[in-house]
């Protein structure tokens, strides 16, 4: 964790000073996750998690523009057995610091496409069923890190506000599957999120 802040701080310190400089715009974004967890045999969007960060971007063309992001996001999955007598659940939440970064589009009409990268780190990650928390050494199995491609629409609604709709998969397993299982291409669990964003321009 140390490391990754110590790489990410010069980053943070440049973001205020980035929104004075000519041709930047900056500010806060917010929303919500559904995610869920390929490879966790359960299905559907069922886990919502909070979205909080700060932005920064520059156009470098006429519709052209490049934006980098500094945000908290939980991402996980839940699944709820409704056809047990005994009332049972499963919740994974996977608490990550996200660094995005992405290339844009601006539409005459008010819309813009995204499509970029992102690396994150895994700050703490919990499992749990009716049964209680899952045991430090099936947690300790995630990666740290996840790294993970996007690509979404956003809405301008003025020029303070953007609505956006973002779509995210992870490019390497978050945690390989239990005694090392792989199925051809596919060697482990990864995140597939759905971001319904808010973003707010302060500059």
């Amino acid at each position: 964790m140390r490391r990754f802040i110590s790489l990410l701080f010069p980053i943070i310190l440049c973001i205020p000073s980035a929104l004075y400089s000519q041709g930047f715009k900056g500010g806060l974004l917010a929303g919500v996750a559904a995610t869920q967890v390929d490879g966790d045999t359960y299905g559907g969007y069922h886990k919502a998690g909070p979205i909080l960060g700060i932005w920064v971007e520059r156009g470098f063309s006429v519709n052209w523009f490049w934006r980098i992001n500094f945000r908290y996001i939980q991402k996980g999955s839940y699944a709820k057995d409704k056809q047990s007598d005994v009332p049972d659940f499963y919740r994974m939440k996977l608490n990550y610091f996200e660094l995005p970064v992405s290339a844009g589009y601006r539409f005459v009409n008010g819309f813009n496409v995204i499509s970029g990268l992102s690396v994150g780190y895994l700050s703490k990650a919990s499992e749990e069923n009716a049964l209680g928390a899952f045991p430090d050494q099936e947690v300790s199995a995630f990666h740290k890190f996840d790294f993970s491609a996007f690509g979404g629409m956003e809405y301008s609604y003025s020029q303070k506000w953007r609505f956006g709709l973002v779509f995210s998969y992870s490019l390497l397993p978050i945690r390989p599957y239990k005694d090392n299982i792989t199925y051809r291409m596919n060697t482990g669990q990864r995140n597939r999120v759905i971001e319904f964003l808010a973003i707010y321009r302060i500059q």
